[in-house]
């Protein structure tokens, strides 16, 4: 062989040893000419092993190798030049997927005419690939499609994160009455109608649904899914959409004869904070999920909400980073179990120039209130909140206040107190 020729098989055996591809090439005496590695690693087989001996004895014996069997076959007796299937193995015990071509190999003959000294057969590990389509058709219609991704990643750290994020917990109001007033198809159906009119919100604000609770929805913002910046902004146009469908799922139900239909209604909890996000759970259940004080927060602010009135409840970081394209009125100050820190809580009422003029002053006029009771000065707060019910008499944060106050006259928070409520009798309790 010339010096060229041997620089040209040298140049062939690197690149098929390369190919992540497995590449067999068979002789028409059956004799195994080609077997490269990924051949190799793909069939199980040490190339050095079957190189020079007969295809026949290395594959028609084992059973498991029929399918792959037939397509070299097919090459070797039909016209066609190439054949191209999918076929699925059992090698050392595993399932393996693989597309697999084959073609005759030719070389032109002294008479000039092509004929054929073999066969060529190319195939693909596509075990991982099927999977992926798999769980994407199984779990498409419920989970989003970035979770999915983020499952199927194949590096650990890739799946997990910590972080800030923004959570939001949307639950429907007086679900027990519903499932009281409906029968079991009909509960179900108003049930997934709701979550639905939760749910599109969400996705148009670029969040992700992480879970349906019941008759809550669970959704997140903030990296890696969505830009850091606007997550907490992002967080609340979602929460003002889903207010906004609330109106148009009521018409249907009205229009249908529902009864109670104008009583459908929905709170929204929303934080941010410090989370953990990642697959989560034992290895044979696991789940996408997040987990931290933020969302305890944002759950704790979705059943607050139905306390105070509001529809909308959103813890102060949120209302911080949110910007200014909102508004908001402060409402009260809180704790969640396991923590100390108080955390100041706010109604969103809605965006910049879409808040009526006498909500804008109510905000105002409470705020004021409630920054006099949390100062101690009780008298001054309570004329304030009763200013406040004189503006509108069905506030119930401000009849709320005034039944604080009236438990304080009888037992005053302490001097150091950080503006919590805890409950009649309580307060002298936080002094030991």
């Amino acid at each position: 062989m010339t010096d060229f020729g041997q620089r040209d098989a040298l140049i062939s055996e690197r690149i098929l040893e390369s190919m992540r591809d497995g590449v067999v090439s068979i002789d028409l005496t059956g004799r195994i000419i080609t077997f490269n590695g990924a051949a190799g690693r793909i069939l199980g087989k040490k190339p050095e092993d079957v190189l020079g001996r007969s295809f026949a004895e290395e594959f028609l014996a084992e059973e498991s190798f029929d399918d792959f069997n037939e397509v070299v076959f097919k090459a070797v007796y039909e016209a066609a030049t190439t054949h191209s299937i999918e076929i699925a193995l059992k090698v050392d015990g595993q399932r393996t997927d693989l597309v697999v071509a084959s073609s005759f190999l030719t070389m032109e003959g002294e008479d000039g005419e092509e004929q054929r000294f073999g066969v060529v057969v190319v195939f693909s590990d596509t075990t991982e690939e099927r999977k992926r389509r798999k769980i994407k058709r199984l779990f498409g219609e419920y989970v989003d499609p970035r979770i999915v991704d983020r499952i199927l990643s194949s590096e650990e750290a890739s799946r997990s994160r910590r972080g800030d994020m923004t959570i939001s917990f949307a639950d429907m109001r007086d679900f027990t009455g519903w499932s009281e007033r409906l029968d079991a198809d009909a509960l179900v159906d108003l049930l997934n109608r709701f979550l639905t009119a939760m749910t599109e919100p969400i996705g148009a604000a670029g969040g992700i649904t992480d879970k349906y609770i019941g008759d809550a929805v669970m959704a997140c913002w903030g990296p890696p899914f969505t830009d850091d910046a606007g997550q907490a902004r992002d967080a609340l146009n979602a929460a003002l959409g889903q207010m906004e469908a609330i109106a148009p799922l009521r018409a249907e139900l009205a229009a249908e004869g529902v009864a109670g239909a104008e009583r459908m209604d929905a709170v929204v909890g929303v934080a941010t904070g410090d989370v953990l996000s990642g697959d989560i759970g034992p290895p044979s259940s696991r789940n996408f999920t997040v987990i931290g004080n933020a969302v305890n927060l944002a759950a704790r602010l979705q059943e607050a909400a139905k306390l105070y009135g509001q529809h909308i409840l959103v813890a102060d970081d949120t209302a911080e980073r949110a910007g200014s394209g909102f508004v908001f009125r402060e409402i009260d100050r809180i704790t969640v179990r396991g923590s100390h820190r108080p955390v100041r809580v706010y109604a969103l009422l809605g965006r910049q120039g879409d808040v009526a003029a006498p909500a804008v002053e109510l905000a105002a006029r409470y705020g004021e209130a409630l920054a006099a009771l949390q100062a101690r000065d009780l008298d001054a707060a309570d004329a304030g909140f009763a200013a406040c019910l004189e503006m509108a008499p069905d506030d119930r944060p401000a009849a709320l206040m005034r039944g604080r106050i009236a438990a304080y006259r009888l037992d005053p928070p302490p001097e150091d107190w950080d503006g919590v409520w805890r409950g009649a009798g309580m307060a002298q309790a936080a002094r030991k």
